[in-house]
Parts: C-alpha cells; sequence; structure tokens
C-alpha cells in the first residue's frame, strides 16, 4: 500500500507491533521506576537515622512510584486508644496536633483500617455505599480516591498510611494497593527500628543523669569528710600557732560553707568582755577599730554567750531583737547572722561567728550544725593554749595526759576507720541481711548484660523472689519475727546458688538471683526449683514452726536488653504471674505478661477518672431485726457505674484500689453519698430511726484527719452522728497504734457507733475486743451459710454471740440466705442480720421503693 506520494504505507499488523512495542517499553520503564524507588526505600530503612526526617523521605520514595501528592502517616496507640498525625501533606484537609483521642475519628476511613486491619482501596462510590451502610460517618473532605494500608507489629495496628486524590485526573488501583501495602513492611521495620533507637537514647541520657548526680553527691560527701577530719587533725597539732589554727580553721570552714565574712571571739567572764581574736569582714571600713575588745552588753555575740545556744538569725529576726530591747540595731546590709558558742568545761570562752551581706547567700540549719562541730574543736584548741604553763609546770602529769590522749586519738581513728569502712559496706549491702542491696545487683546484672554481648555463648538468668506469707508473719508475730527470718532466708538462699552466683535482697520480702554462665535452662529451672521446696519447709522462729513459701519470676538473658532495670521489670512481672497463679511456684517471663499489667494500668487510669467524675455510687443492703423482720439499717456497699465499663464490680476494682490507696478516696465518696441519700428519705418522712453503715478501709484511721472529715461528711448532708456507723476489719487493730486509737475515740465521742466487720476470719483476738470501743461485732458470711447443717459452724456462731454479749456488744450476721439460717441465728440470741434471704444490695431508687411499700 501507497500513499499519494508513492510511499509504502505499514500495513495492519506492522501497525499491531509497533504498539506493542510502545505499550512494553512503557510497562518496562514504570517497572524500573518502582524497582529504583523500593530500592531506595530499603536503602533508607538502613541509613535513616533520625525518625523526624523519616517519614519525608518515605513520602518523597512513594511519590517517585506512585501519584501521592496528599499523603499521611497516622500512629496508633491501642492502650491508650489514641492516634497522633506523624506526618501530614494534604491540599484540603488540616491535621489536628499532637495526640488526640481514638473515639473522635471512629467513623472514618482510617479508624475503618484499623479495625479491620486490612489496606482499603475507597472509590467515591464505595465511599457512598459505607456511608449508607453505616460504616462510615466521619471522612473529612470529599475527594475522588482513598487508599490506606495498616501499619503491622506482630499481628497489632501501630498506624495507617494514607494517599488520596482530589480530581478524576488521578485514580489508584488495586497494583497501587498491593504495592503500598508492600512499601508499609518497609516502614514498619525501619519505625520499630528509629522508635527503639530514640528509647534508648532517652534511657542512656536518664542514666547519665542520674549517675553524674550520684557522683556530685558523693563528692559533696567526700569533701565534707576529709574538712572534718583536717579540723580534728589541727586540733592535735600542739606546736601549731594559735593564729594560724584560726587561719586554717576559717580555710578549712570556708571549703564547706560561704565564710566571707568570719570571726573568732574570746570571752573573758569575770570582766564580762569579748576580745575578737580572728575576724575578716567585707562590710568593715576600720577593721582594727571595728574589732576592739568589748563589753558584751547588746552585741549579738553576747546573745550567743548569754543563751550558751547556737544562734541562726535572719535581719528580720534580728531587727526584733533590737526592737526588743536585747540586741544593738542590726546593719542594714545584714541577710543571715550564724554564731555557735565556744564551750569547755562547761563553761562559754568564746564565739564562732559568720555573716552573710548578700540576698543569695543564707545560712541553714545544716551549716548551723557543721559550725557547731567545728566549736568543739576550737574550745580544745583554746583551753590548751591558756593552760601551757601550767603544762610546762606539771610535765610528768603532761606525759601522762598526752599518752592517754594518744592512746584515745588512736582508738578514735580506729573506731572512725572502722565506721568509715562499715558505711562503705553498707552503701553496697543490706544491713539486715549482709547481702548486696539493689544498687549492687544492677551493677552485676549491667556487667553481665555487656558481658553477654561481647561473648554471646556467656547467657545468664535472673531470678526475683517475693516471700508468700511474710506480711502475715510481720503482723501477727511482729517486726522481730519478719526479720529473722528474713536472715534465715538470706542464708538459705546462699547455701543453695552455685559459687559464681549472686544473691541480693531489694527491699522488704524481695530478693534477687543472678545465675551466671549457664549451659541450659534446666540448670536454672533446678536452682528454682529447690528454692521453691527449701522455702516451703517450716522455719523454726522462737520455737514456733512459720510457713511462708515464695513465688519467682524467671527470666533468660536476651540480645533485646540492654539495661538491668529493663530486665529487672520483666522478671518481676514474672514473679507476680507466678504469684497470680497460685503462689508457691515459678513462672518463665514470657512477653504476653505485659498485657495483664497494661490492663491494671488501664484500670487503675479509669478509677482514678472515676473519682473526678464522681462515679461511684453506694447500693443499700437492709439489715433486719431477726425477730421482727423490721428494717433497722443499710449497710452501704460500694459500685460503679463507669461510663466507659458500664457495671463494674468490686471484686475487679476493689483489689486495685487498696493496692493504689485509691480506695480511700472511694470510701469517703460512698460516705458521703449515702448520708445525702439517708437525709433525703428521712426528709420524705419514710426513714426515721434506720442507720446507714459504711466501711472504711484501714489506711484512714492512721489519718488524724479521718474525723474532722467524717464531721464534715454530716455536716453537708445534715445528718445526724447517730444515723451513721463505721465499718473496720481487724487488721486496722491488730498494731498497738495510738493514732487509730485516737481517731475511733473521736468518732465515738461525734456519736458515731464502730463495727468489726467479717469478725472470725481473721485473727479473732480478745485482746483488742476490750481495748478499743467497739459497738457491734459482724458475724462473717462463711459461719453463717449452712448453719441449719453443720454443727461446727453453729458452735463457733454461738461463741461469738456470748463473748459479744458478755462485752455488751451487739452482733450482725452477714450473708443469711434461707430462713433455716435466720431462724437458727435468732434463737442463739444473734438481733440483726442481713443477706439475700431478705434483699440483695440495691440503688438507691429500689431501696426507696421497699421503704415506701
Amino acid at each position: 500500500m501507497t500513499n499519494s506520494s508513492g510511499e509504502k504505507l505499514p500495513n495492519s499488523d506492522e501497525l499491531n507491533q509497533t504498539n506493542e512495542l510502545e505499550l512494553y517499553r512503557v510497562a518496562y520503564q514504570n517497572l524500573q521506576q518502582r524497582h529504583t524507588a523500593l530500592f531506595k526505600l530499603n536503602q533508607l530503612s538502613q541509613e535513616c537515622k533520625e525518625l523526624s526526617t523519616f517519614y519525608g523521605q518515605v513520602h518523597q520514595v512513594i511519590k517517585a512510584i506512585m501519584t501521592a501528592e496528599n499523603f499521611y502517616i497516622v500512629m496508633y496507640d491501642q492502650t491508650l486508644s489514641t492516634l497522633e498525625f506523624v506526618y501530614h501533606v494534604d491540599e484540603a484537609d488540616d491535621v489536628p496536633k499532637g495526640q488526640i483521642p481514638f473515639d473522635s475519628f471512629r467513623g472514618s476511613l482510617t479508624s475503618h483500617v484499623i479495625a479491620t486491619k486490612e489496606a482499603l482501596l475507597a472509590t467515591p462510590n464505595m465511599i457512598e455505599n459505607m456511608i449508607a451502610d453505616g460504616v462510615l460517618n466521619n471522612i473529612g473532605t470529599a475527594g475522588m480516591d482513598w487508599l490506606g494500608v495498616p501499619l503491622m507489629q506482630d499481628g497489632f495496628v501501630i498506624g495507617v498510611m494514607v494517599i488520596q486524590s482530589y480530581n478524576e485526573d488521578t485514580r489508584y488501583s488495586e497494583e497501587d494497593k498491593a504495592l503500598l501495602t508492600y512499601t508499609a513492611q518497609h516502614v514498619v521495620s525501619t519505625l520499630i527500628r528509629l522508635q527503639d533507637h530514640e528509647q534508648l537514647q532517652k534511657a542512656v541520657s536518664s542514666r547519665t543523669r542520674e549517675l553524674m548526680e550520684q557522683i556530685r553527691e558523693r563528692e559533696k560527701a567526700e569533701l565534707l569528710q576529709e574538712s572534718l577530719y583536717r579540723i580534728s587533725e589541727l586540733t592535735n597539732k600542739v606546736g601549731l600557732e594559735i593564729s594560724d589554727f584560726y587561719g586554717q580553721v576559717h580555710n578549712i570552714i570556708g571549703q564547706l560553707i560561704n565564710a566571707e565574712n568570719f570571726f573568732i571571739a574570746k570571752y573573758d567572764k569575770e570582766s564580762d568582755t569579748i576580745d575578737f581574736v580572728y575576724y575578716l569582714d567585707q562590710n568593715s571600713r576600720n577593721t582594727a577599730s571595728d574589732f576592739l575588745p568589748q563589753k558584751s552588753s547588746d552585741l549579738y555575740t553576747a546573745l550567743v554567750i548569754r543563751r550558751k545556744q547556737t544562734c541562726l538569725l535572719t535581719y528580720d529576726e534580728m531587727y526584733e531583737l533590737y526592737r526588743q530591747g536585747e540586741t544593738k540595731k542590726p546593719q542594714k546590709e545584714t541577710n543571715s547572722w550564724l554564731g555557735v558558742p565556744l564551750i569547755a568545761d562547761d563553761e562559754v570562752i568564746g564565739v564562732l561567728v559568720l555573716q552573710s551581706y548578700q540576698r543569695h547567700i543564707t545560712f541553714n540549719q545544716q551549716d548551723a550544725e557543721l559550725l557547731n562541730f567545728v566549736s568543739h574543736h576550737v574550745s580544745m584548741a583554746i583551753r590548751r593554749r591558756e593552760t601551757l604553763d601550767y603544762e610546762r609546770r606539771t610535765h610528768e602529769l603532761l606525759e601522762k595526759q598526752v599518752k592517754m590522749r594518744t592512746e584515745a586519738l588512736e582508738e578514735e581513728i580506729r573506731q572512725r576507720k572502722q565506721v568509715e569502712q562499715m558505711l562503705k559496706h553498707n552503701a553496697s549491702h543490706d544491713v539486715l541481711t549482709g547481702l548486696p542491696n539493689r544498687v549492687v545487683f544492677l551493677d552485676l546484672l549491667d556487667h553481665a548484660i555487656n558481658n553477654m554481648k561481647r561473648r554471646p555463648e556467656m547467657e545468664f538468668a535472673v531470678l526475683f523472689l517475693d516471700l508468700d506469707r511474710f506480711k502475715m508473719v510481720n503482723d501477727s508475730l511482729g517486726h522481730h519475727a519478719g526479720d529473722l527470718l528474713l536472715k534465715i532466708v538470706a542464708k538459705e538462699l546462699r547455701s543453695i546458688i552455685r559459687a559464681n552466683d549472686t544473691v541480693a535482697r531489694l527491699g522488704g520480702d524481695e530478693f534477687v538471683v543472678l545465675i551466671e554462665d549457664i549451659d541450659s535452662k534446666n540448670e536454672v529451672y533446678e536452682i528454682a526449683q529447690r528454692i521453691t521446696c527449701t522455702l516451703a519447709q517450716p522455719f523454726d522462729l522462737d520455737n514456733q514452726p512459720v510457713f511462708i513459701g515464695t513465688s519467682i519470676g524467671i527470666l533468660f538473658s536476651d540480645v533485646r536488653y540492654d539495661s538491668a532495670e529493663t530486665m529487672l521489670r520483666d522478671a518481676d512481672t514474672a514473679m507476680y504471674h507466678a504469684k497470680d497463679s497460685g503462689k508457691g511456684r515459678f513462672e518463665e517471663f514470657d512477653a504476653s505478661m505485659h498485657q495483664k499489667i497494661q490492663e491494671e494500668l488501664s484500670l487503675e487510669a479509669d478509677i482514678r477518672q472515676a473519682i473526678e467524675l464522681d462515679e461511684f455510687t453506694p447500693y443499700f443492703q437492709p439489715i433486719y431485726q431477726l425477730d421482727s423482720s423490721e428494717i433497722i439499717g443499710f449497710e452501704a456497699l460500694a459500685r460503679w457505674q463507669s461510663g466507659k465499663r458500664g457495671m463494674v464490680m468490686p471484686n475487679k476494682f476493689i483489689p486495685v484500689a487498696e493496692e493504689t490507696g485509691l480506695v480511700v478516696d472511694i470510701d469517703l465518696q460512698i460516705i458521703r453519698k449515702a448520708c445525702d441519700q439517708l437525709k433525703q428519705w428521712q426528709t420524705q418522712g419514710i426513714c426515721n430511726q434506720q442507720y446507714v453503715s459504711c466501711n472504711l478501709f484501714g489506711n484512714h484511721f492512721y489519718n488524724p484527719t479521718l474525723p474532722a472529715e467524717i464531721q464534715h461528711i454530716l455536716a453537708s448532708a445534715g445528718l445526724e452522728p447517730a444515723h451513721l456507723r463505721i465499718e473496720l476489719t481487724e487488721r486496722v487493730l491488730l498494731e498497738e497504734n495510738e493514732v487509730v486509737l485516737a481517731n475511733m475515740e473521736a468518732l465515738k465521742q461525734l456519736g458515731i457507733k464502730l463495727l468489726l466487720d467479717d469478725f472470725g476470719t481473721g485473727y479473732s483476738s480478745l485482746s483488742y475486743m476490750h481495748r478499743f470501743p467497739l459497738d457491734v461485732v459482724k458475724i462473717d458470711r462463711s459461719f453463717i451459710t449452712d448453719a441449719h447443717l453443720k454443727p461446727n459452724n453453729r458452735a463457733i456462731i454461738k461463741t461469738i454471740i456470748d463473748l459479744a454479749a458478755n462485752l455488751q456488744l451487739a452482733t450482725v450476721s452477714e450473708g443469711i440466705e434461707c430462713q433455716e439460717e435466720a431462724d437458727i441465728l435468732a434463737r442463739m440470741g444473734c438481733l440483726f442480720g442481713q443477706g439475700y434471704y431478705f434483699a440483695k444490695p440495691m440503688p438507691g431508687e429500689q431501696t426507696t421503693a421497699l421503704l415506701t411499700a
């Protein structure tokens, strides 16, 4: 085929072949571009050092393989339920700064990717359908295509990477989604590495600051010790001229305290004269005349002599003394004045003085104590010079005295060295058991970590021990028995471990063991088993067998650990897991154990928020008079209607609240609401003589302000104290604490009755039954259940009722669940009872209906 000019034209086959070649060339070029971009991304993952620059570089790489003018990365924290836009470039939407609640983005495309853990390519039609189905309700500025992929780590979504378009010219395909998903895998690995690097840098910086602070404190202590020793040595230099002695004392003091203005004065009692034997004063224009001998009269130096004690004064205090006519008017420039008496043979022979004319230099009590120490040595030196003639005349006696003094000084130096050695030992060892302390153990553990990094075959393990029933021993037998038990345990642990292993005491009843150079995990398991079996045996304390047992957490060395604190934390976590699993056992650390800790931390945070939001409310369980079935009062029980969690029962939140001390605030919140509710019933005329009984955690009774807090709640509610009763457990009464007894007496004086809760389950000691001002004993439900079927329970109940009656105490039975139990208790003489047989705990509205009916 030819054209009009006679040239040959290509046929259809030739045209098709040309088009295919062009398509292959374009496809190859696109593939080459993407391969280059992915290579750059891989290179970036190896070379990038800062998170701040990483996100922008990722954006540039993605722009090289697809259209990505609108791009963002958002990180998701599942524990805190927050989002953070770490990088955001968008032509239409702005980005919120910092961490934001995840709930504020629910119904968005981003939240959908997080929830489904799958990549999403959303076209306009798909978005409209998702909105219609109720899946989306928060999409921001309307655009064209939206492509987002999850950032996954260990099966969890940690963030989302998104590109989107706002016009028809830019559309995305399934190929783009697959490519972006593949890219996300590289981003996650680099992101985790950079985050770990930043955390490591922060940890190193924090540890460096801590070490520098320790070094400064140690240098300060060493300087103080050296200075005091130098002053002590000066006192013993008999040949040293007294003027040189004063100058050297001033020089030494000046290294410890600001002593720019300093003088030493001698006092003659017979002539009542003060003689300034050494002085240096920046504010004196003529020191020769300013420091001439003077009568004591109204000098501040004379004030020290008259009082025979250290005087630490500010300008205002000095002026007040002047106003009272006790001293002369102080210099306006004086900011702080410190004087200590020089005392020899119980007589004041002079005064040692420091003063400051600068506002930023003020002496404190520590300076006063130091100067007072120095004054004893100066007094000795002055007295020695005064008796020099007498010493010459009595040379033989002097030699004897010098010898005795030398021996005394040698003994003093020997004792001081012993004290120094003891201080060094105590700084690195537990005083009670003699074991290495936490500081030493952490150093050894850090050394083991670093050693394994150099020599990977040098594996090791950490055992974290907590004694299971140590607190019970301490509470029942006293602290002396507890200390003796800790010593025995320490001795047993030393005998079990190998020679090259280390056992240390962290504090309380917690011990740790470092097992080094292990060949297999079985070695560690065998040691843990021997410890568990040994501590499960009874120990003899003052001829009384005591059983404790221990829970052990095991952590093996791993290259991911860089600090001893982190390893100790994970071993501690494993120990708590062993304790929660039944005590008297050992558990190896597993990363999943952190989940429980995180859940407890989350619950603690929610409890704190619930206290602020006033979410805790009382449920009321009626207390009946058994012979008449009349309601005589209510026990207010804490319930939590959480805005986040719904109804949370006490067995879920009370243990965490008690461990963190938050139960104190919860108790006061329940008492306040219970008093308000009872007053409301009284106002409505449906409740007259009934009372409300509220539980108080033991720590309340160690607070001297408890009676005032309860009185304030009663006054705010307008409720008479006779209508409030306080329940406490036996544990509060175990130690003879004056504050506890005073609080109980104060509550009684207000007119509030005190109830001993859960009697029979604890120590049930007769001694505190008459020693503390109790009114009512509550018999624990464990004895009431099936009492009509269990003779032993009936015998115990009868004993408690008779004991209470003899002590003129009323009794209330808890947990009555059937008619037979109620009848038996009434026949035994128990007047009052509560339980599901009568009524379950109920909210205020239901209780109102019960009272009305």
